[in-house]
């Protein structure tokens, strides 16, 4: 197993990964959704994800890893640097389904977390839906810690 900086070539694998793990989110999230809606939102956004990944595979305030093992990518994470409105974060991280409780996920904090220390950050924050169980449990592990709660409001 490598990590590695990601490539513009990795795009197509880093996106079935990126799908997969949505589609595993959705599932948690909005069940009465199904998977041909969800394969379909994801579909109609896939220009504005892949720009978005290609800005942060290029960007020098973000640093975008891959996890390969065979020549095949098998998970991915992304750090962002704080800037004055926000701190900085783990905006990604996800992993094929057959690669998840592997510790592969604990590896590639590591290496993002060792990159925000160079970088001179002092914390890291992130933020996910409260339904998804196992990113809030491998986040635990990574030692974050609960430290606030955002609630919303559908309105009608």
């Amino acid at each position: 197993m490598q990590i590695r900086k990601a490539q513009i070539k990795d795009l197509k694998e880093i996106d079935e990964i990126y799908k997969e793990g949505i589609l595993d989110e959705e599932r948690n999230q909005s069940p009465r959704k199904s998977k041909e809606e969800v394969l379909k939102e994801l579909e109609e956004f896939k220009k504005y994800r892949l720009n978005g990944l290609k800005k942060a595979i290029n960007s020098s305030k973000e640093k975008f890893l891959v996890c390969e093992e065979q020549n095949k990518l098998i998970g991915f994470g992304v750090a962002v640097l704080s800037n004055k409105k926000r701190s900085a974060e783990i905006a990604l991280i996800y992993l094929r389904r057959e690669q998840r409780g592997k510790g592969i996920g604990k590896i590639i904090f590591k290496e993002l977390f060792k990159w925000l220390k160079e970088k001179g950050e002092k914390k890291v924050i992130v933020t996910m839906d409260i339904t998804n169980t196992p990113s809030i449990n491998l986040h635990k592990k990574a030692g974050f810690k609960e430290v606030s709660i955002i609630m919303q409001k559908k309105l009608k």
